[in-house]
């Protein structure tokens, strides 16, 4: 149990304290995407989904805007192939614990939201 714990909170310190602002940012736009379109707690693992697709598709578009951005088809689709590769070598209980992570951001915010907005 303690090694499960300690590998959510290296991954945790990663995103939140790992020094990309970009990334973050982009956490965090995720994140937000997810508290508004959830309506109730009920649906928070499909909004931690959604909110994983919505960064990975906000991560293109980073790249694509970028310096880092291929200029022909053929290197476009072999940077694909390698962020594929990429995700393909991540570990099960890496995106498990990626999924926990946006599950309890977007709970907090979601409460925070409905405190604040409250009628």
């Amino acid at each position: 149990m303690e090694g499960m714990i300690g590998e959510i909170r290296a991954v945790a310190e990663g995103i939140f304290l790992g020094g990309n602002w970009v990334f973050l940012g982009m956490v965090l736009v995720a994140a937000l995407v997810g508290v508004f379109a959830m309506r109730s707690v009920g649906q928070i693992v499909c909004v931690s989904v959604l909110a994983m697709v919505v960064l990975g598709v906000l991560w293109l578009v980073y790249g694509g805007v970028t310096s880092d951005a291929p200029t022909s088809p053929g290197a476009y689709l072999s940077q694909l192939d390698a962020g594929w590769a990429s995700l393909g070598a991540m570990s099960g209980a890496t995106m498990i614990i990626y999924l926990v992570i946006f599950a309890v951001t977007i709970a907090v915010l979601f409460i925070g939201k409905s405190l604040f907005f409250r009628g």
